[in-house]
């Protein structure tokens, strides 16, 4: 168990401010006991006072060891502290009152990652709204997107076809946008009414619900979404096998519906696709208009560039931007990317951009003829975390071979016309597992952390340089 404790540690040490983890968990022993088949961090300090003072931790306790002993629910896991000296203080279980005085602001930390202080009480501000960056303006319609970008600004008018709008796609493609589109949208429109318009991602809201749980204060956590009048959720394929979560957000949905409110989701995956998904719940989102967004087509691709040119200051001459939307059949991201390293090659050197410049950068990053299959992404995963098919494959829980599964899953899933049951048969896994396994490495490479940006920098040269042998061969 000395193990798994350290695994704990190293995980608090992620959501902890470094001067409390030094203070207060670094030298601190723990084990993790089974009581009655429920699992119990038992932590042991060096005196009573000590023990007294770590409840303060309660809710990061939980939290980490949820996060390595793999248990969806961190409500589920008991703390326990005990004293080394002879006045032994066994704390356990722990009071709503005593969760509510402790976690202080750990429900920001745990979704922000925010270093404020942990012992400040902790309100929830709800009343402040979000600024987004995202307008339909700057939207480039095209064939792939067109579909949901109708649907979406349909749901704002006065007389919406429907109430509740879910939209899919594989990562870079434009959900964001769309989404964050529609909530500007509605706040211009009713900017001198009581609109209320609640944005997060399913992982905050999962988050902040937990901390709900804890402290048993579900009143609180519903008076964020108490006169909303549109919900803009993203990622809820977050809530795969989390039971509680989703009849919150249930009772949520109808109740925000019952006032004549509206729902917009996104996820990586139809409706249909996300397994362990309450059977209500599925009804909501199929209730309403489901659409996905594709991979963007050449003319749609040539339009991005022009519209991504005019932000960086420059116009880019036609002949250019149509060379790199027919060499770059890629997502909207990659398209960018390439966009920016042609300009900065160009300032670089002091020259107008060529069609040298471009060919240069379209060697490195072009997918003319995309040859993502199973068998190379999977070397090029292999080489990048330095391990084996086999261990690839194997059933072990090592976190190098599990991040790289979950990064192969991502791949696949972005770059072939593979069913997630087909990438699951390729692994000898459920395709419920690869849906966990793309979610978590979604996850991953969102925050702004060395794992998170060496995944990032990972995908970026598999992205670059996969099948690039198959395409010099030819």
């Amino acid at each position: 168990m000395k193990t798994i404790w350290s695994q704990i540690q190293a995980r608090l040490r992620e959501i902890l401010p470094e001067a409390e983890y030094s203070v207060w968990i670094a030298t601190l022993d723990g084990e993790v006991q089974y009581r009655n088949e429920i699992p119990c961090l038992v932590l042991y300090a060096r005196n009573t006072h000590i023990a007294k003072y770590l409840r303060k931790y309660s809710v990061f306790f939980q939290e980490a060891a949820a996060k390595v002993l793999e248990i969806e629910n961190s409500a589920l896991i008991d703390v326990a502290y005990e004293a080394l000296n002879a006045d032994v203080a066994v704390i356990k279980p722990f009071s709503s009152e005593d969760v509510a005085k402790s976690i202080a602001t750990a429900p920001a930390m745990l979704a922000t990652g925010s270093n404020s202080q942990l012992l400040l009480p902790f309100q929830y501000t709800y009343e402040q709204p979000f600024e987004f960056k995202y307008s339909f303006n700057d939207f480039v319609v095209g064939p792939s997107n067109k579909l949901a970008v109708a649907a979406a600004e349909n749901i704002i008018t006065d007389n919406a076809l429907t109430n509740m709008l879910f939209l899919s796609s594989c990562s870079g493609l434009g959900k964001t946008h769309l989404i964050q589109a529609v909530g500007m949208a509605m706040q211009e429109k009713t900017k001198n009414s009581a609109l209320n318009v609640v944005y997060l991602t399913a992982e905050t809201f999962t988050s902040q619900f937990v901390q709900a749980s804890f402290s048993k204060d579900f009143d609180n956590f519903k008076k964020r979404f108490a006169g909303c009048n549109l919900l803009l959720l993203e990622d809820v394929h977050f809530f795969q096998g989390k039971d509680k979560t989703q009849e919150m957000l249930l009772s949520i949905i109808k109740s925000i519906h019952s006032r004549g409110g509206k729902v917009v989701l996104t996820s990586s995956f139809a409706p249909k696709e996300i397994a362990g998904l309450d059977s209500y719940l599925a009804s909501q989102f199929h209730s309403g208009f489901v659409a996905s967004i594709e991979k963007p087509e050449m003319e749609t691709r040539f339009h991005i560039l022009v519209e991504k040119s005019k932000k960086l200051g420059l116009i880019l001459p036609g002949h250019i931007a149509e060379l790199m939307a027919k060499r770059i059949d890629a997502d909207v991201r990659m398209l960018e990317s390439c966009l920016q390293n042609v300009v900065f090659r160009a300032k670089v050197l002091g020259t107008e951009i060529t069609e040298d410049i471009v060919y240069d950068v379209i060697q490195q990053v072009s997918q003319t003829e995309p040859s993502f299959d199973l068998p190379s992404i999977v070397d090029m995963v292999c080489k990048g975390f330095g391990v084996t098919r086999q261990q690839l494959e194997s059933n072990s829980r090592c976190q190098n071979y599990v991040l790289a599964r979950n990064l192969a899953f991502y791949l696949l899933r972005k770059h072939t016309d593979m069913t997630l049951e087909e990438i699951g048969h390729g692994f000898n896994r459920r395709h419920s597992t690869v849906i966990k396994g793309i979610s978590s490495l979604e996850e991953e490479v969102s925050k702004e952390s060395p794992v998170g940006r060496q995944l990032n920098d990972l995908i970026e040269k598999i992205e670059k340089n996969c099948g690039q042998n198959k395409k010099s061969s030819k």
